[in-house]
């Protein structure tokens, strides 16, 4: 049903790098930063092992990345969670178009189109979802204040895209969101992008519970503002980079914080890529890349161990 996406580049990155595998990132090998890692300034590279500023991970410890409604894995009422079977739809777009809970379930073959109202949060329970779209992105959320997708226990949830973008280049990703993203729940969700980016956020992506296999011509996981990733499992195939931000700012704009899980990445550019600072500390990092395994244009602080 799935078929390889990562042509040479993403194989390469598993072959080029094997002899790698062995590094130790704690002391800053396998890092590229903005500027010199010796500086102590802007760019450098910050562990745990090295003894240097250590209090860093005590303040990224004491915070919590996740709101009430990223916390939230059941309908607040099932009996008024609107129910939406794709088996019962023809080839084209479903549009949800007011926010609240939906339970989705069945298969498409086209898009499943998000446009609520820009203060509306849309909390989306993915049970068993296969989605197939001939043109554009799989999902696309096109408005709303927030999108939380939640995987059903025990459920498995498909998205694959087309290379065809023909009236979709401003989305290129087969699941795309124009607003702050956050997938969580205990079951599991397969994205192949054959276009561009498998998952891609003009704000920002939090990945916190489930199983996510993404594979991609383009990146992987594209988070605009950032990315916060703490209990899922998630494994990245992308021609580019695995994990990407590309804007800064205040409010940890750009920063690309791991916390807890488990990534696996192979990678033909950069495996995590930061606008702004990387936070690498508990769950376990696997990361194979043709050029950089972790880039921030600002600090990389990893934590010792977290990293294989």
């Amino acid at each position: 049903m799935r078929r390889a996406v990562c042509t040479a580049a993403a194989v390469c990155a598993a072959m080029l790098l094997t002899a790698c595998a062995g590094e130790d990132l704690a002391s800053g090998e396998g890092i590229s930063n903005g500027q010199d890692a010796q500086t102590g300034q802007s760019g450098e590279t910050v562990s745990e092992k090295a003894g240097q500023d250590e209090d860093w991970l005590t303040v990224r410890m004491k915070r919590d990345g996740r709101t009430k409604h990223d916390l939230r894995t059941e309908p607040q009422d099932m009996e008024q969670t609107k129910q939406t079977d794709l088996d019962a739809y023809e080839a084209g777009e479903v549009i949800i178009s007011a926010g609240g809970d939906m339970w989705i379930s069945g298969s498409l073959d086209g898009q499943l189109v998000i446009d609520a109202e820009e203060d509306e949060l849309v909390h989306l329970y993915l049970a068993g979802v296969e989605i197939t779209s001939p043109n554009g992105p799989a999902l696309r959320v096109e408005e709303a204040f927030k999108v939380i997708m939640t995987l059903v226990s025990d459920t498995e949830n498909v998205l694959t895209d087309s290379p065809d973008y023909t009236d979709y280049e401003e989305t290129p990703a087969c699941l795309y969101s124009a607003c702050d993203l956050t997938i969580n729940g205990d079951g599991a969700l397969h994205i192949t992008g054959y276009h561009e980016d498998g998952i891609r956020s003009r704000d920002r992506i939090k990945l916190l519970d489930g199983t996510l296999s993404v594979q991609a011509k383009g990146d992987g996981v594209r988070g605009n503002d950032g990315i916060y990733m703490q209990n899922a499992s998630v494994r990245i195939e992308s021609e580019k980079n695995g994990l990407r931000t590309v804007n800064q700012g205040a409010d940890d704009r750009g920063v690309i914080e791991i916390s807890g899980g488990t990534l696996s990445v192979i990678a033909g550019q950069n495996g995590v890529s930061a606008a702004s600072d990387v936070y690498l500390y508990g769950g376990r990092c696997s990361v194979n890349a043709v050029e950089e395994k972790v880039r921030a244009e600002g600090t990389a602080y990893i934590a010792q161990g977290c990293m294989e």
